[in-house]
């Protein structure tokens, strides 16, 4: 079979994308998608100047399935919707899971605009709620931070096999405790201010 000789970066995107679902980042080497491309390095080289801005692209590829996941309305709680979806997202999608969460050395661009996007969709969970309209900005932002810690370990655990393969409805119930509990505090705190 001859080798194609030029790939656009979407194609080696796919494939990169497809190496890194079946298998993980660690097998996202320009000789495994040359491979699986029938083609050569040169290809891959070709469209990205370095594996650094093919993961990085990767990365955001990840990124984009994750916010899928976070605007599902698995209940009628749009802030718990996203807790669930990042919980399920953990689940289901491992390798990109890890990709985000679990990579050393993503660019600062990458993680900040990754937290802004949160913070918008948290945000506008928090408006779309008339119960919250008494909550000032720094009650608001602790109880994204408490929550933040929390829904990340708890899908990090997820992902990581600490906590094996748990239910649609314990990831519920364990997200809607827990949110409960800053919940509650996030309110008293806002009252002595």
């Amino acid at each position: 079979m001859s080798r194609k000789p030029n790939f656009t970066k979407e194609e080696i995107l796919n494939c990169a994308y497809n190496i890194l679902i079946e298998k993980n980042l660690k097998e996202v080497t320009a000789r495994n998608i040359a491979k699986n491309l029938n083609s050569s390095t040169i290809s891959i080289y070709s469209a990205f100047d370095s594996m650094g801005e093919l993961k990085n692209e990767l990365t955001k590829k990840a990124e984009n399935k994750l916010f899928e996941y976070t605007k599902i309305e698995y209940t009628e709680l749009s802030i718990l919707n996203i807790g669930m979806g990042i919980c399920l997202f953990a689940k289901e999608e491992k390798a990109l899971f890890r990709t985000i969460f679990l990579r050393e050395g993503l660019p600062d661009k990458f993680v900040h605009d990754l937290l802004k996007n949160f913070k918008t969709l948290i945000f506008s969970s928090f408006q779309n709620r008339k119960e919250y309209s008494s909550l000032n900005q720094n009650t608001i932002e602790w109880i994204m931070k408490k929550g933040w810690i929390y829904t990340q370990g708890f899908a990090t655990q997820i992902c990581t096999g600490f906590y094996s393969n748990p239910t649609f409805k314990e990831i519920k119930t364990d997200l809607l405790e827990m949110g409960t509990i800053i919940f509650t505090e996030g309110f008293k705190r806002n009252r002595r201010k």
